[in-house]
């Protein structure tokens, strides 16, 4: 499997930035030193070369509510009043699954993607299927008027039992590519578990923004083009969906390469006990967005998917 982006594309290899993880600050020439403490000294250039800058989320103390527009996965969400609660085709709540405090992750986004003020809403649908999952992405501009809004009623994934909320952490870090998107072409198999470490130690939370899904397959971003762009189904078959792209738009191979590269995701969250989430056996759930998109502040075209092993 070819992997996708450069180090060079998403951050300079001569840039100094500082990126927190395990509570110490990561530079990049440290990030080199931590690529040969995983005997990956050997393939440091493959590994430069396909890393990706991203934001992890890790969780905090449980929330309790004080702060409004604050960083949190689950619970109640702070919504300005000219919001609504949004609703599955049934007319069922959907399941709040995170905000997103802009004012501070816009800081550590080294891509200078997201919007710098504001709160980003994560709402989602049942989890009956992997794939195009009902949801709702919601960008509120500044925390004017926010307040704690419970749900009108039971929502869609809490029948059972309600999730318990905490506070995030967020800090800037990097990632290799993981075991969907690595060329095992480049790598010994001692290598691939090498970076398997890397990648888990460089990742380690709940959840993360940008960086590679986390998957079996390297068709994250294909699958998301094919709804978002070519309004189709997915089959799975990358070479088809290729086609399908191709076709959509009048045989420009270069606007296929475009649209591929352009999407991106927008967030990624765990299974976790603590909050009470399980995405069937112990998965994920990922949220694409084109880049494009997400630098106008259009968060209507977005995609939501599942993976469980």
């Amino acid at each position: 499997m070819a992997s996708a982006g450069t180090f060079s594309r998403y951050l300079p290899l001569r840039c100094y930035i500082v990126i927190h993880v395990n509570e110490f600050v990561l530079t990049t020439e440290e990030y080199k030193e931590l690529i040969h403490k995983f005997d990956l000294a050997g393939v440091e250039d493959y590994v430069l070369s396909n890393t990706r800058p991203l934001i992890t989320l890790t969780l905090a103390q449980q929330e309790n509510y004080q702060h409004t527009g604050n960083t949190r996965v689950a619970g109640d969400p702070d919504l300005p009043a000219h919001i609504a609660w949004p609703l599955t085709a049934n007319g069922t709540p959907m399941t709040f699954i995170a905000q997103l405090d802009l004012s501070v992750i816009s800081q550590q986004d080294v891509q200078q993607l997201l919007p710098d003020t504001g709160v980003l809403y994560f709402f989602m649908g049942d989890v009956d299927k992997a794939y195009h999952i009902e949801h709702k992405v919601i960008y509120a501009e500044d925390k004017t008027g926010l307040k704690r809004t419970p749900a009108p009623a039971v929502t869609v994934l809490e029948k059972e039992e309600r999730f318990t909320s905490y506070q995030l952490q967020t800090a800037p870090s990097l990632m290799p590519p993981n075991y969907a998107y690595a060329d095992y072409d480049e790598l010994s198999e001692d290598e691939s578990d090498a970076l398997d470490d890397l990648c888990m130690h460089l990742t380690e939370g709940i959840g993360m923004i940008g960086g590679y899904p986390d998957g079996q397959h390297d068709d994250h971003y294909i699958e998301a083009a094919m709804y978002l762009v070519a309004k189709q189904k997915y089959d799975y078959l990358p070479s088809n969906a290729r086609k399908t792209l191709l076709q959509h738009f009048n045989g420009n191979q270069q606007q296929v390469d475009d649209t591929l590269s352009d999407m991106t995701m927008l967030l990624q969250i765990d299974s976790d006990r603590q909050v009470g989430f399980t995405w069937w056996d112990a998965g994920c759930i990922h949220f694409f967005i084109q880049k494009k998109d997400l630098l106008s502040k259009q968060f209507d075209n977005t995609y939501l998917s599942l993976y469980s092993s």
